[in-house]
């Protein structure tokens, strides 16, 4: 099974597993969020698709620099219940172990962070987060509690190396997100996640280009997210940490 999970997340940059997080740990998390959704950072703003300060050599509207409207909540690591399930489940070194392995990496570390170990991303009514790479090499996400229609998460397979920010990487964004805006879902470049409650994803987000579509109804989309490193003491940089938290620690 293990070499079944390998082979997927190298060969398409995604595995999922169904049913991983039991509903009752499930409903305890959800009821906790919910208790403190008036902690949760409302991020209203926008980003490029690399998630940093761009680069002057490009004009603005190139895809380097180009603009992309996001808005999601967050409920940061320090608020998060260090008795939960799933900051036991980040902190379980069987868990991470098993990580590890799926992705084949030497070494894997509790990210530093004191906001982005271990958060939840709380997404309302009207939000939605676009188009981007994650900084994190890879992620692993839970889904929680599904709104009631939208918040889906679209990705591409991999289409860069970790890092990679040239010509070629700017030509197949473009074609992406162009076929997109012609297509919409019909697009082909993108695959839509079957992300019940309970589904554990391990993703390669800083190689695959996701977003997670506009959230309508009354309910949350609430996927919690685990983040680690190959590098011990590793934190975001202060640019993410400003963006998704409102708040930026050395």
């Amino acid at each position: 099974l293990l070499q079944k999970f390998r082979l997927r997340f190298k060969t398409e940059g995604i595995v999922t597993l169904p049913g991983f997080l039991r509903p009752h740990i499930v409903n305890s998390a959800v009821n906790d969020i919910n208790s403190k959704l008036d902690k949760v950072f409302h991020m209203d703003g926008t980003h490029n698709v690399f998630l940093d300060n761009g680069d002057q050599n490009f004009a603005q509207e190139h895809i380097r620099n180009r603009q992309f409207a996001t808005k999601v909540g967050v409920l940061a690591y320090d608020f998060m219940d260090p008795e939960g399930g799933l900051v036991n489940l980040y902190q379980n070194d069987l868990f991470r172990e098993f990580l590890r392995e799926v992705m084949e990496l030497g070494e894997l570390f509790p990210l530093a962070d004191p906001f982005g170990a271990c958060s939840v991303n709380v997404s309302k009514k009207d939000t939605m987060q676009a188009w981007h790479f994650d900084e994190s090499p890879h992620s692993v996400t839970i889904m929680l509690q599904k709104p009631e229609s939208g918040g889906e998460f679209r990705h591409t397979k991999q289409i860069r190396s970790r890092g990679q920010i040239d010509e070629k990487i700017f030509n197949d964004l473009e074609r992406i997100l162009a076929e997109d805006v012609r297509k919409g879902e019909a697009n082909e470049l993108v695959n839509t996640l079957e992300f019940e409650p309970g589904t554990l994803s391990i993703f390669s987000g800083s190689t695959s280009l996701h977003e997670v579509t506009h959230v309508y109804g009354e309910k949350c989309r609430e996927v919690a997210v685990l983040c680690y490193s190959c590098v011990q003491g590793k934190k975001n940089s202060p640019e993410v940490q400003k963006l998704f938290f409102g708040r930026v620690v050395d």
